[in-house]
């Protein structure tokens, strides 16, 4: 009879959570001598347990009543409410309001050096803030004393602008919160625009992709007109605009310079540079030559960039075309082994496909509605299993792992539009079983093992420099865990620790906050899992499948981060560890994995709206410790006779 074991050689030469040649039988052994190794089997593996730490696991240290911060969130409210014990005042710009001290300091570092520090306020009890309107600091003291933020669309902007400069930062990720889930075609450049000043660099993508895939409606729209310059040109800069031709950009563009000219008009012909000239229509061009001779904006170089002398050559149709039709999103699955054969393939699939390839469907052209599927995906530079995957930008970046008998330390990005793979710095170790994500615009990696040790260190690469630079570690070591991007903190799920000389799987959770550059516990799982999947649809994350050092998993768990609460959703149709996971349209794709008996090829889909999972196509290969990510494809149009 074949037997499988866990997919990780590593992990099972240190210590070893499965002996496969047992994995069959059902049995305990429950009487030991006190100090003696204690055989626990299941159908799901074997482990050998000391009595004396099953002893130890047994003991109370501590009760936590997980009420308790909520009732004195109350009082403290109550108390501020009634201007009990209150001990300094803030003067606004309409009112005075009464406050506590203490409870300033501990919610925010500006608070506390001001009123710590032997400066004025602190010395004369009281705060003077008189050009900030009395409603607006109500809304900062009522979070503060409540952890419930009274945002709406009239005050949410300016709420996080002193949520800032008060270094709130938990109120700050709220108001960005608010901000993405509330984009609209007359806000979001505005919504850009604030979010640059104040680096929420997730709020200022998720604003300029409402931007990019909104752009007739929003350059059409009298909001428009009032957008910075800066702005203006970072939008022409996109490589997709939904546009219909380039000849809206061109009158958009004329329309923004002509409402305030003597500001605007230096900036003229950089932002006519960003549009594709040689797809507007010669009437277009030479009605906004007419347009710009009335309102005294045309000048030699202006007339020169909308009329080149100089024929474009040397590109194809396709390169010079803007992708202005639509884009699709792909599924990528990569790296991971197949027959103890590590992998450096990549597939990819799109909902329409009858199967998994091998090629990059629509990348090029969509002839007489047939699809191209000339460009064939390259492969990675290393051949490498249970690496780490993260996708920003439409660039997908793949970071450590390990080859049958070595770690690596190699980084390396997809970039989707040009079908190639670049090397980038290697990480500072060589290191498997890590977990990357972005924040922020940023590319954080954290825990795995080297050769020598489980890790709880993390890094983040300074795009800039191409390096890594250390960030606080972990609070606990874990390799083979999920971390996930939320309301702007990392969370950091399950995973394998060490326990003196084995392995325990964890339960426990924890969040990073990159504002003060720490760690702190969250809620744990209630099932221990490592080799999981980790993904975030809207306001949640989900761990799924995975393994607890017995058992192959097909649960799902959901983290509520305002509730600080995991409950579990529908299971998937089959167990699976070690696979790839990724979201596509609101919908969550795990891909290859281990089942406990079989190495898979199948993948399965969920959908958080109906709860519900189901198979869709498998992949061509069985792969398990692979990653996947998502992308989008341009769809072009047929370029005109």
């Amino acid at each position: 009879m074949m037997h499988y074991s866990v997919p990780c050689w590593s992990c099972c030469m240190s210590g070893g959570i499965y002996r496969p040649e047992l994995s069959n039988r059902e049995k305990v052994r429950h009487r030991s001598k006190p100090g003696v190794s204690v055989l626990l089997e299941s159908k799901g593996g074997v482990s050998y347990v000391p009595t004396r730490r099953l002893e130890q696991t047994m003991k109370t240290e501590g009760l936590t009543d997980n009420g308790w911060p909520t009732a004195l969130s109350i009082g403290l409210h109550s108390a501020w409410e009634r201007q009990l014990f209150t001990d300094i005042v803030i003067k606004t710009q309409d009112e005075v309001i009464h406050a506590h001290k203490i409870v300033l300091a501990a919610a925010s570092p500006y608070f506390h050096a001001m009123l710590s520090g032997g400066l004025m306020e602190g010395l004369t009890q009281t705060l003077v803030l008189e050009d900030i309107p009395g409603d607006l600091i109500r809304a900062i003291l009522t979070y503060i004393y409540t952890g419930t933020a009274p945002l709406t669309e009239n005050n949410v902007q300016e709420v996080l602008t002193l949520s800032d400069y008060f270094q709130i930062h938990a109120l700050r990720k709220l108001c960005c919160y608010y901000l993405a889930n509330n984009l609209t075609v007359e806000n979001c450049l505005g919504v850009y625009e604030l979010a640059k000043l104040h680096n929420c660099f997730d709020l200022s993508s998720s604003s300029l992709y409402v931007a990019t895939s909104q752009c007739s409606e929003i350059i059409s729209h009298p909001t428009f007109l009032s957008v910075h310059p800066e702005t203006v040109l970072k939008l022409l800069e996109q490589s997709y605009l939904s546009i219909d031709s380039e000849d809206e950009l061109l009158k958009a563009v004329i329309e923004w310079v002509s409402n305030s000219p003597s500001s605007r008009a230096e900036w003229l012909c950089k932002l006519l540079e960003k549009i594709k000239m040689d797809l507007v229509a010669s009437e277009v061009k030479l009605k906004s030559l007419e347009t710009l001779r009335e309102r005294k904006l045309l000048t030699k170089e202006v007339k020169e960039v909308i009329f080149p002398y100089d024929p474009v050559d040397g590109n194809s149709y396709e390169e010079r075309l803007r992708n202005n039709d639509h884009r699709e999103e792909v599924l990528l699955v990569m790296a991971g082994e197949s027959n103890g054969r590590v992998l450096r393939n990549i597939e990819c699939f799109k909902m329409g496909l009858p199967s998994w390839q091998c090629t990059l469907p629509s990348v090029a052209l969509r002839v007489e509605n047939q699809i191209d599927n000339s460009i064939v995906l390259p492969c990675m530079n290393d051949a490498r299993a249970y690496c780490a995957v993260a996708t920003y930008n439409n660039l997908v970046y793949v970071i450590g792992g390990q080859t049958n008998n070595s770690f690596l330390a190699s980084v390396e990005r997809f970039n989707i539009r040009k079908n190639k793979w670049d090397k980038l710095s290697p990480l500072p170790l060589a290191i498997h079983g890590t977990a990357a994500a972005f924040l922020d615009g940023s590319l954080y990696v954290a825990g795995g093992k080297t050769s020598v040790q489980h890790e709880n260190r993390s890094w983040v690469y300074d795009m800039d420099k191409d390096t890594w630079v250390s960030r606080e570690p972990m609070i606990n070591p874990r390799l083979h865990h999920g971390l996930a991007a939320l309301h702007g903190s990392l969370y950091a799920i399950g995973g394998i620790g060490p326990l003196g000389a084995n392995h325990q799987v964890h339960t426990s959770c924890e969040k990073y906050d990159p504002g003060s550059d720490t760690w702190m516990p969250i809620a744990s799982l209630s099932r221990a899992r490592a080799y999981l999947g980790v993904a975030v649809i809207d306001d949640y994350l989900y761990a799924v499948g995975g393994y607890d050092g017995s058992y192959w998993l097909n649960s799902v768990e959901r983290y509520d981060p305002l509730q600080d609460q995991w409950c579990s959703v529908s299971s998937m149709v089959s167990p699976r560890s070690s696979f790839g996971i990724t979201v596509s349209s609101g919908r969550i794709y795990c891909i290859g994995g281990f089942s406990g008996e079989s190495n898979l090829n199948t993948v399965e889909k969920y959908n958080p709206s109906t709860d519900t999972w189901h198979c869709v196509q498998s992949m061509q290969l069985r792969r398990y410790g692979g990653v996947a990510a998502t992308v989008l494809v341009p769809f072009l149009p047929k370029p005109n006779p």
